[in-house]
């Protein structure tokens, strides 16, 4: 994802808003704060869509890193995984008459209501990679945005009389850290060397298999008949086992 998420959600909105809220009709949706100095401009019916308020969702977060790969299934890279966030919108309706206000709110609430998630044919940019990527973009509506406080101090900040509106929130990830290359591919077995805190206790080697071969070869290695080698103690892989010095044979010690 790129640095236009937001950007392609309020196109996204835009054009969800503007082609479904009446039917037949285009409907205009400004993104501007507003104002009074925007409401004097507006001259046809508007849906007025504010971005108010941005915030992560600290549920969806995860600390263990995502792994990026080659073409051979080879990790190359770990990235921090993408944060989560919450971005909700206050949309209003401006007409000449309350009436129409209303009817253009409503009808706007009717259409956003179709959709828990953003569909897929209207998402732009970052979020059309979404949603072919298979990742649905959660929309909800009519949610608690502010209290009646907070509510009342953005319109007087506005300079704007209070009015109906509607919280109109998408949650979307957002990438967050940068690649880190991951170590050297492994070319030579895992070894594992057991030594006792007695000088005169037994040292024991294990030695796995090869990083190249194949599941067979590694069942293989642990159901080999015993010859004397140190391969044929190592365990099945997957397994867990435990290693324990063999005490030593002076009986003084």
């Amino acid at each position: 994802m790129g640095a236009r998420v937001l950007a392609d959600v309020d196109e996204t909105l835009r054009n969800l808003l503007a082609s479904s809220t009446l039917a037949g009709e285009s409907v205009r949706v400004d993104l501007d704060a507003p104002n009074r100095d925007w409401s004097g401009r507006r001259s046809v019916p508007t849906l007025n869509l504010f971005l108010a308020d941005i915030r992560e969702n600290l549920d969806m977060r995860r600390s263990d890193p995502q792994e990026i790969t080659n073409a051979d299934g080879q990790v190359t890279a770990r990235q921090a995984r993408p944060r989560y966030y919450a971005l909700t919108y206050v949309l209003t309706a401006w007409a000449g008459t309350p009436e129409d206000e209303h009817r253009l709110l409503g009808a706007a609430l009717v259409a956003l209501l179709r959709h828990d998630y953003l569909p897929g044919d209207i998402c732009r940019g970052t979020l059309a990679e979404l949603s072919r990527s298979g990742f649905a973009v959660r929309l909800r509506v009519g949610g608690t945005l502010f209290t009646e406080r907070m509510a009342t101090e953005l319109w007087s900040a506005l300079g704007t009389d209070y009015r109906p509106s509607l919280s109109v929130t998408v949650h979307t990830p957002v990438p967050t850290g940068v690649p880190i290359p991951a170590g050297p591919p492994q070319t030579q077995p895992p070894a594992f060397a057991i030594n006792g805190t007695q000088t005169s206790a037994v040292h024991e080697d294990f030695r796995g298999p090869m990083p190249t071969a194949g599941a067979a070869a590694r069942e293989g290695s642990s159901n080999a008949a015993d010859d004397g080698s140190t391969a044929s103690a190592l365990p099945a892989v997957g397994s867990s086992y435990r290693t324990r010095t063999r005490p030593s044979a002076d009986p003084g010690r």
